[in-house]
């Protein structure tokens, strides 16, 4: 597939005109690139596709998992698969689904025991995939986990390690005005 880029929709345009030329880049790929994130769009409507991928150890699985994650507004159907790939044999459907964690937790805002325990597994493991390890991939998911879910919600071990942005209180809200 060649992509063109088209001008009109160029440096300066918004963001709403980017959107729709990405829009139609996606729209014409087809499963013969599974490797495109936008062929795996079909499993916002069947998420049963995502768990085919990972149990036939499908080499794309963890694309089909990101696109997932990236598309279904519900917690309830991408939290089972993460924790599904997480498992995996694969090493990387493990990668990307450490990836799709970091993701859910900036959309959603949320994670739940299990998947901190499976991100602390995630942690240690030292499987190398091309140049890296898991663990790295792991760092960055523990990362995006400490930024974008509250801190009162992460175990300590995880506050401590990958603390997120603290919101000071100033001294001016704490005591108010200094005539009052």
């Amino acid at each position: 597939m060649k992509f063109t880029y088209n001008t009109a929709v160029g440096h300066g345009a918004s963001l709403h005109d980017r959107g729709l030329r990405l829009h139609a880049m996606i729209a014409d790929v087809t499963i013969d690139q599974p490797w495109f994130i936008g062929s795996w769009t079909s499993v916002v409507d069947r998420p049963t596709v995502v768990d085919e991928a990972i149990s036939r150890n499908d080499e794309y699985a963890g694309v089909a998992l990101l696109a997932l994650v990236l598309n279904h507004p519900e917690p309830g159907v991408v939290l089972p698969r993460i924790k599904q790939a997480l498992t995996s044999r694969s090493v990387q459907t493990r990668t990307n689904a450490l990836q799709s964690l970091g993701h859910y937790a900036r959309l959603h805002g949320s994670i739940d025991g299990e998947l901190v325990r499976l991100l602390r597994c995630a942690l240690r493991d030292r499987t190398s995939l091309h140049r890296s390890q898991i663990r790295g991939y792991a760092f960055h998911a523990a990362s995006d986990v400490g930024m974008f879910v509250r801190r009162r919600d992460l175990p300590r071990w995880m506050r401590r390690r990958f603390a997120g942005p603290r919101r000071p209180i100033s001294r001016l809200h704490r005591e108010g005005p200094a005539g009052d």
